[in-house]
């Protein structure tokens, strides 16, 4: 590595897919536009503008000391698959810090802002900048420079029907504000969706999020049977929080949610995308029609870049790929907590 390195730890580091198998301690070392990854004698190399997806970040509960998992999604033509990089929270924190800043540094944005009683909004270009505490949009000409906290964002929406679209809704005590963020690419929107749900991101204090106590109803839609119920078995066995009501398809979990006295007690809903009759998109739309806040995950074995996509810009709270072993529903448990906290 020629260019200054910004991280670089020991972790325990796993590819999959079309890269390679290999599992085991390594070490991680980033620069500006590099990830060099070393297990034993071989050396993996990622170029920052090839991740395309946090896949998993750390968990907002994580003690300190406790061990977790970051994985990365990325396509470097032929080289496509996954990163996991596994050590401890405190360790990680930093490491996502580092990535989000890298990942969307002077991305070419345009912008448009309001105030709660602005009738018009220019919009703008300008180059954008996170840390783990500011948005910040430097703009292209002489315009004044939008800074955002991240504890004023109290909602924000994605869109994609004229170009990649991100809305972020503000509250502050003095002042309600609209700004609108148009991407270059679907791969940018979609880092940027990952970096305002990375709770994490957004506290120094690792824990210092608040947990819920009360049961999470999680409504499980898939017409594979055997897929419900490893997927309930699973997800009870990683948190006694859990409650898994079970529907064989989107239709019968619509006449769920259209009943009054069970639809106020699901918290969150997890669909399979390729179901017969109606699939996880045209459900997740449905569903948003009717309840346009309530958390809603993709959890899919067609996890294309495409579907994630078309989810992502039909307002997916996330979305969780399919995957062989006990590891998935553990990210999926955790996903889940998330997506409701």
């Amino acid at each position: 590595m020629t260019d200054p390195i910004i991280a670089d730890f020991g972790a325990v580091v796993g590819f999959s897919k079309s890269t390679s198998s290999e599992t085991g301690r390594g070490r991680v070392a980033m620069t500006e536009t590099e990830l060099q990854v070393t297990t034993g004698d071989a050396t993996h190399r990622i170029d920052v503008e090839d991740v395309f997806d946090i896949v998993r970040d750390v968990s907002g509960t994580a003690p300190p000391d406790s061990t977790e998992t970051v994985t990365l999604a990325f396509d470097g033509g032929t080289d496509r698959g996954t990163l996991s990089v596994q050590a401890d929270a405190a360790t990680l924190v930093k490491f996502q810090r580092v990535l989000f800043k890298r990942l969307l540094i002077d991305t070419e944005v345009s912008v448009s802002h309001r105030g709660a009683n602005d009738d018009t909004e220019e919009r703008r270009p300008c180059r954008l900048r996170v840390s783990a505490t500011e948005i910040r949009f430097e703009p292209a000409d002489d315009g004044p420079r939008i800074a955002v906290q991240r504890d004023e964002v109290a909602r924000f929406s994605l869109s994609g029907t004229e170009a990649p679209e991100v809305v972020l809704y503000l509250r502050a005590p003095d002042r309600v504000e609209r700004v609108s963020v148009r991407f270059p690419s679907f791969r940018s929107l979609n880092l940027f969706g990952r970096y305002l749900r990375t709770d994490l991101l957004a506290t120094d204090a690792i824990g210092s999020a608040s947990q819920r106590e009360s049961p999470i109803e999680v409504l499980l839609v898939d017409d594979d049977e055997q897929s419900r119920e490893l997927t309930t078995v699973f997800l009870n066995e990683q948190s006694d929080r859990l409650s898994v009501t079970e529907a064989p398809n989107a239709r019968a979990a619509l006449d769920i949610l259209s009943d009054d006295g069970r639809a106020r007690t699901i918290d969150c809903v997890v669909s399979d995308f390729k179901m017969p009759v109606m699939d996880g998109i045209d459900f997740l739309n449905a569903v948003r029609d009717e309840r346009p806040t309530l958390p809603f995950i993709l959890y899919t074995g067609q996890g294309s870049e495409r579907v994630a996509k078309k989810a992502i810009l039909d307002d997916v709270t996330d979305y969780v790929e399919k995957d062989v072993g006990p590891g998935q529903y553990e990210v999926l448990a955790a996903r889940i907590e998330k997506a409701v906290r």
